[in-house]
């Protein structure tokens, strides 16, 4: 326990790092291959990696971050690119400055000792429950979209179809934390960023194909729920815990900075084309997932909910 993990299957080579937030010497890339680059990942590989990072289920809340914040407060989300892609940047410089640094709670240990190692991994181990709570939810409310009318009684228990999806979801995911061997976990992971894309092409579909249509008005600024816009806005760009580990898998480390680049620009405008586009299809109606306002019977939007479930 206590470990994340970065996986990547592309071709026939894995790129796999894992870090352990407490030992201060848990970074480690298996390689899979006998290149002269010791299994470590190219620039493509890393790229493609860190948009499956970058690029996540937050996509999904960006239309509602937009109805809660108005349309001013996109300019958040710009924010947080920045911050990010600068702050980024500058972890190279910490890990480079001295000699074993390669996590979070090695910079944390270097600059505060000891305190600063356990602070920083209770931080992350905090991050990494959040994100459990969260795909759960999101789980639950997509599958109980699909199958609004399941429930489960039990003695004098009764679950609703929200309840019963959730506590199936962390059953059907809690084998996989017993795994030894986690280079399983890359064929999943290696669809996240073809799901991503799958998914906002069926919301593009819903609004210009299926003429679910457009509504031109909007809020400008709601400074009431703009700290709502702030916290679905700054989980967008979350990833940012896995840097470390990107930095030290690349065969090339001076390819950091454009990698960081690429990533940045293409996953900032995935956000900001979904926010504006599902904003205006759907207005002040806008739920907390995109993919609970696409009507259901239409196909685009079965395959987007699929997708979101099965990813």
């Amino acid at each position: 326990m206590g470990k994340k993990t970065v996986l990547r299957l592309l071709g026939k080579k894995k790129c796999i790092a894992t870090y352990d937030l407490i030992d201060s010497h848990s970074v480690h890339v298996y390689p899979e291959s006998n290149n002269d680059d010791m299994g470590l990942c190219s620039r493509q590989e890393i790229t493609d990696e860190g948009m499956n990072i970058l690029c996540g289920v937050g996509i999904l809340s960006t239309p509602y971050a937009v109805k809660e914040g108005g349309w001013v407060g996109l300019s958040i989300l710009l924010i947080f690119a920045l911050l990010s892609f600068y702050t980024g940047i500058l972890l190279r410089y910490c890990l480079d400055s001295a000699p074993g640094l390669e996590t979070y709670p090695d910079i944390g240990q270097a600059a505060f000792g000891t305190t600063g190692r356990f602070a920083i991994s209770i931080i992350l181990y905090v991050e990494l429950y959040a994100c459990c709570v969260e795909y759960i939810i999101l789980e639950s409310d997509n599958l109980s979209s699909l199958f609004p009318n399941a429930h489960l009684n039990f003695g004098v228990f009764h679950l609703g179809s929200h309840h019963l999806f959730a506590l199936m979801t962390a059953l059907a995911v809690l084998p996989t934390v017993w795994l030894r061997d986690l280079s399983v976990l890359s064929y999943i992971s290696a669809g996240g960023v073809v799901a991503s894309i799958l998914v906002v092409l069926c919301l593009f579909w819903v609004g210009l194909v299926d003429q679910v249509g457009f509504q031109s008005e909007g809020t400008v600024l709601n400074l009431t729920n703009l700290p709502v816009a702030i916290g679905l806005y700054g989980y967008c760009y979350s990833g940012h815990a896995v840097f470390p580990n990107i930095y030290t898998s690349m065969a090339k480390p001076s390819q950091y900075p454009s990698v960081l680049l690429i990533s940045f620009a293409i996953c900032t405008l995935l956000y900001a084309g979904v926010a504006v586009l599902g904003y205006q299809m759907f207005g002040e109606s806008t739920l907390s997932q995109f993919t609970l306002n696409m009507p259901q019977d239409l196909v685009a939007s079965k395959i987007a909910v699929w997708t979101t479930v099965c990813s």
